[in-house]
């Protein structure tokens, strides 16, 4: 199985065009982190801060989804909610999802489910 980290290569990574670029790369799975913003909404990336791939500096965690949506990831694109991922990568991809945030395990899973 061929398995993209953090989406498709020469895209921004954990964006939405960063997958949707490894889908049309036909890579068969991914590989991404899940983290919590301030008002508990699960979204799809890598750092503890927004330091080095974002505008912006400072925790993920202390911005809600909202703040995190106005911030430019590279190349204009923004940080995405997992269910937008989710939803981008339906059932045709294998996922490991790596959890980089405390307790947000059954949210976590509802969201999958």
């Amino acid at each position: 199985m061929i398995v993209g980290h953090r989406g498709g290569k020469e895209r921004p990574e954990n964006t939405l065009s960063a997958f949707k670029h490894g889908l049309e790369l036909g890579l068969q799975g991914f590989e991404f982190d899940v983290q919590l913003t301030l008002d508990g909404q699960l979204v799809v990336f890598h750092d503890k801060t927004l330091d080095r791939t974002t505008n912006a500096q400072g925790e993920l965690k202390n911005k809600t989804l909202q703040e995190l949506k106005q911030l430019d990831a590279g190349h204009g694109e923004m940080i995405p909610a997992l269910s937008e991922v989710l939803d981008l990568l339906g059932n045709k991809t294998c996922n490991q999802i790596e959890i980089k945030a405390d307790n947000c395990e059954e949210k976590l899973v509802k969201e999958i489910q």
